[in-house]
C-alpha cells in the first residue's frame, strides 16, 4: 500500500489522564488511533488530587461528559490562608465565586481514580478496543512516510504519527530528541536525562474530613521552606506536605516507606488547618501514602518531523495552582483542531506538511506559557518560602493588597479566556453573561471550521495596567522564571 493509500493513524503513547481525555476527541471525529499504554490498568496505584478549570469544562460539554463527570465533583468555596508554626490567620477569600462568575464554570476538584474511571466507563466500546495495555515501548522509528513502535513484547504498531502523551520521563522524547541530534536512541535501561528541576518534593494522602473542619475548603499553611495543605471536598479529604529540597536537582527519586515517615517525624509538629497538625491528620491516612517529587520546567521543542509531545512531555507544572491535566488537555485540543483541519484538505500529509502543522501547534500553546509557569512557581513558593520576599508577600502583601483576588482577575482570567475549544463540536450548556468572554467559540457550517474568535471586553486594559504596576512596585517583580 503507497503511502496516499495508506489511512491516517495516529499512534499515542501513553494511556494517562490526557491520553483518555484524547480518546474521546479523536472518538468525535474520523480519524484512525490506537493507544499504548506501559501499565497492566489506567488506575494509578495511588489516588490524589485533580484540579479542573472552566475550559476544561467546556470540553467536557463538547465530548457530553459533563453529567458523567458531575458526581465525582467537589466544589472549592473557600481558601484559606495560615501560618504552619503557631495556626495564625492570614487570608480567606472565595476563589469559586469569582472564577464562576468570570468564566461561567468554578473551580472544582476530584479524585484522579474516579475521574479516570468515568473517562474510560463514557468510551464507546469500540474505542475502548484501541487502548492496548503492557505496552512498554522501546524504540520508534519514523520513515518519510510513516512511523512504527516497538515495544517490549515485540510488537510493532505502524502509523502516520506518534503523539507522546507518557509524562515526566517520556520515552518518545528521549527517542525524539536523541533522532534529532543524529545520535542512537539510547537502551531503555539507561534512566533518561530529566528537562525538568525540582525544587519541592510532596508527601500526599488520602484522608477523611478533619472533625471540625468545614467541607469544600482548602486550607493552605506556609512556613520557611514547607507547607501544609489539606483540601476537604464532599465527603473526602486530601492532605499534602510540600518541601523544599536542599538543593533543586534533575534527578529521578525513589522514594522509600522510611523516607515517608522522615518526613512525618521531621514537619509532624506543623499545623495543617485550625486546631490540626500534620501527625494528627496523617495518621488517618486511606491507603498508602505518596511521596514524589514536583518537576518544573519547559521543553524547547515539541516536535520532530512526525513526532508530537503534548502535556508532561513538553511541560511539567508545579501543582499547587492544578494547571497540569488542564494544561494538557488544552495541548490536545489545539493539537486535534490542526491536524484535522490538514487532513480536509491534505489526506495523507507529507512530513513538512505536518512539521507545519506541529509547529503551528507549538506556537500557538507557547503564548500562555509563561504565565501558566509563573502562576504555578508563584503559588508554591508563596507557602513553602524560599526567600525573605517569599515570606513578605504571603504574610503582608498578598493579604494586604488582595493578590489572590488580583490574580484571579488580571492574570487567570486572561488565560482562561484564550484557552480554545474544538473547532467542530457544539457546546450545549455554554455560560452566558460572563465578565471575561471566551474569545474561541466553536464554528459548526462548512467543512473548513475553525473556532471564531471574539475581542475580550471584559477584562479593562487600562485597569489591569495600573494594578500590575502597583503590585510591581510592592514585590512582584520578585518572582523570577524557573525554567
Amino acid at each position: 500500500m503507497t503511502a496516499a493509500e495508506r489511512p491516517f493513524r495516529v499512534i499515542i503513547v501513553g494511556g494517562g489522564l490526557v491520553a483518555l481525555t484524547a480518546a474521546h476527541i479523536l472518538a468525535k471525529t474520523d480519524i484512525d488511533f490506537v493507544i499504548l499504554e506501559q501499565h497492566d490498568n489506567l488506575l494509578p496505584e495511588i489516588g490524589s488530587l485533580l484540579n479542573l478549570w472552566p475550559p476544561t469544562f467546556r470540553l467536557l460539554d463538547q465530548l457530553g461528559l459533563l453529567d458523567a463527570v458531575q458526581p465525582v465533583l467537589n466544589d472549592i468555596k473557600r481558601g484559606i490562608a495560615l501560618s504552619a508554626d503557631d495556626a495564625t490567620f492570614f487570608a480567606d477569600i472565595s476563589p469559586d465565586s469569582i472564577v464562576k462568575a468570570n468564566h461561567g464554570y468554578g473551580i472544582k476538584v476530584t479524585h484522579r481514580p474516579r475521574y479516570i474511571e468515568v473517562l474510560y466507563r463514557t468510551l464507546p466500546d469500540d474505542v475502548k478496543k484501541r487502548i492496548k495495555l503492557r505496552k512498554r515501548v522501546v524504540d520508534v522509528k519514523v520513515s518519510d512516510d510513516g512511523v512504527s513502535v516497538e515495544c517490549d513484547d515485540g510488537t510493532i504498531t505502524e502509523g502516520s504519527i506518534i503523539i507522546g502523551a507518557d509524562g515526566v520521563r517520556s520515552r518518545v522524547r528521549e527517542c525524539m530528541q536523541a533522532m534529532a541530534a543524529g545520535k542512537p536512541v539510547p537502551d531503555r535501561s539507561t534512566p533518561p536525562k530529566s528537562p525538568y528541576i525540582t525544587t519541592y518534593r510532596m508527601l500526599f494522602a488520602n484522608i477523611p474530613i478533619p472533625p471540625g473542619l468545614e467541607t469544600n475548603t482548602n486550607y493552605e499553611c506556609a512556613s520557611e521552606r514547607v507547607s501544609t495543605q489539606i483540601l476537604t471536598g464532599d465527603s473526602q479529604a486530601w492532605a499534602g506536605i510540600y518541601e523544599a529540597l536542599d538543593e533543586p536537582t534533575s534527578k529521578h527519586t525513589r522514594y522509600t516507606n522510611a523516607d515517608k515517615d522522615k518526613i512525618l517525624e521531621k514537619w509532624g509538629h506543623l499545623y495543617i488547618a485550625p486546631g490540626w497538625r500534620v501527625r494528627d491528620v496523617y495518621a488517618t491516612h486511606v491507603g498508602e501514602l505518596g511521596l514524589i517529587n514536583l518537576e518544573e520546567g519547559l521543553v524547547d521543542k515539541w516536535f520532530w518531523k512526525r513526532i508530537v509531545l503534548v502535556s508532561d512531555a513538553v511541560r511539567k507544572l508545579e501543582p499547587h495552582a492544578g494547571l497540569g491535566y488542564n494544561s494538557g488537555v488544552a495541548d490536545m485540543v489545539v493539537l486535534v483542531n490542526k491536524l484535522r483541519r490538514l487532513l480536509q484538505t491534505e489526506p495523507s500529509p507529507t512530513t513538512k506538511s505536518l512539521e507545519a502543522a506541529f509547529a503551528s501547534y507549538q506556537k500557538d500553546r507557547m503564548k500562555d506559557e509563561a504565565g501558566i509557569h509563573g502562576m504555578s512557581a508563584r503559588r508554591a513558593r508563596m507557602t513553602g518560602w524560599l526567600t525573605p520576599m517569599n515570606r513578605i508577600m504571603f504574610k503582608y502583601i498578598a493579604p494586604w493588597f488582595g493578590l489572590a483576588q488580583f490574580n484571579l482577575h488580571y492574570v487567570y482570567a486572561p488565560i482562561v479566556s484564550r484557552v480554545p475549544v474544538l473547532e467542530w463540536v457544539k457546546e450545549n450548556s455554554l455560560p452566558q453573561d460572563t465578565r471575561v468572554p471566551y474569545i474561541h467559540y466553536p464554528v459548526l457550517e462548512g467543512p473548513s471550521a475553525k473556532s471564531s474568535r471574539r475581542s475580550s471586553s471584559g477584562l479593562s486594559v487600562f485597569t489591569g495596567t495600573i494594578v500590575l504596576a502597583a503590585i510591581a512596585a510592592v514585590g512582584f517583580q520578585y518572582y523570577r522564571r524557573i525554567y
